[in-house]
């Protein structure tokens, strides 16, 4: 018997993990991340990954030659296709590891944080995993040369969930208020 995920159930999935560690880390935490995934999927859209294979493929081997030699060296060759996508794939690796790791740094006492807190951290946690996967299935679609033994979202499937995001973040927004509106236990009303 194979079990296959269809690109549906592993976007749900992802979008569910991504939901369930913004709950855990709180709002403040994720917002950090959230700020991180953001700028690093829109450097690596705006071809970042390239220009990072440029400078660590051609740039610095040039740099390294012309301060120990004095004899002109020739310009190495472009990377190749497969340098870009480690490259782009490790920088994003990176960009998301150093968000969720600041924001740890920033924002210490995860377990205390208040009920609120934690229900508006799923907030920055389905944004963050919303653009985490798209920018994903974006890659995986465009290069032939990652094989995943997951069925990735399609660029479709991913923008079909939208309204339903932002159904579960109008939801979230509103019992983030009502919890945070409601009275502590323990709380003597005044007289």
């Amino acid at each position: 018997m194979t079990w296959l995920v269809t690109p549906q159930q592993c976007f749900i999935v992802a979008i569910a993990a991504f939901g369930l560690i913004g709950f855990l880390r709180g709002w403040r935490r994720e917002v950090i991340s959230l700020a991180f995934a953001l700028t690093g999927v829109l450097f690596l859209l705006l071809n970042g990954g390239d220009a990072l294979a440029q400078l660590i493929f051609v740039k610095l081997p040039i740099i390294f030659h012309d301060l120990v030699s004095t004899s002109p060296m020739a310009a190495p060759p472009k990377p190749s296709s497969s340098a870009v996508l480690i490259v782009t794939l490790i920088s994003f690796v990176v960009i998301v590891v150093a968000g969720y790791w600041i924001g740890n740094k920033a924002f210490t006492g995860g377990n205390t944080l208040q009920p609120s807190d934690r229900l508006l951290g799923i907030l920055p946690g389905l944004i963050t995993g919303y653009f985490l996967i798209t920018y994903i299935a974006n890659t995986f679609a465009k290069s032939p040369l990652i094989t995943v033994g997951l069925n990735t979202p399609s660029e479709n499937v991913v923008t079909n969930y939208v309204p339903l995001l932002i159904i579960v973040a109008i939801v979230v927004v509103v019992a983030g208020l009502v919890v945070a509106r409601a009275k502590k236990p323990g709380a003597s009303a005044k007289k």
